[in-house]
Parts: structure tokens; C-alpha cells; sequence
């Protein structure tokens, strides 16, 4: 055991330009390696964002066109009233000109 821990120190003891140059290639392997994940992460995100943003757009025009068509109705229900107003005025007048 004693001998493995020993090994081991003059291992670490042991630093050398090429140890060094090779573990700066590894770590930056893993650099390259989470850059290329991210990339593919955004990649996805940028792809679901322009899904909602088409969804949006769909929904937008369904819900201007469900508004024009309730304009229309909301149209012919107020000269629907101003006929009637006008018929109950004449009824009306008609009414207290009779009575006088």
C-alpha cells in the first residue's frame, strides 16, 4: 500500500511539458465537446421557438378573423336596435297624439 502511495506521489511529482500539453488537450476536448452540446441545445431551443412563434402566428389570424365576423354581427345587431327604437318613438308619438 505503501509502495501504490509512494508510486503515485513521484507520479504527481513528475509534471512534464508533454504530461501538461497532453492534459491541456483532454481538457480542452471537454471544452469542444460541451461547446458542441450547447450549440445543439440552442440549436433545439431556436427550432421549438420558431414552432410557438408559426403556432402564434396561426392563432393570431384565427382569432382576427373570429373578431371581424363578431364585428359583422355586433354591426347588425346595433341597426337591428335603432330600428326598433325608431318603431317604439313612432309607437309613442302615435300614442300621445291619440290621446290628445
Amino acid at each position: 500500500m505503501e509502495a501504490m502511495l509512494a508510486d503515485r506521489e513521484a507520479e504527481m511529482v513528475e509534471w512534464n511539458d508533454g504530461r501538461l500539453d497532453e492534459r491541456f488537450r483532454a481538457i480542452d476536448q471537454r471544452f469542444d465537446q460541451m461547446d458542441r452540446k450547447m450549440d445543439d441545445g440552442f440549436a433545439r431551443m431556436d427550432a421549438g421557438f420558431a414552432r410557438m412563434d408559426a403556432g402564434f402566428r396561426e392563432l393570431n389570424a384565427r382569432f382576427d378573423a373570429g373578431l371581424l365576423g363578431l364585428n359583422g354581427r355586433l354591426d347588425a345587431m346595433q341597426r337591428t336596435l335603432l330600428g326598433v327604437s325608431g318603431v317604439i318613438i313612432a309607437a309613442l308619438i302615435g300614442v300621445i297624439a291619440t290621446q290628445l
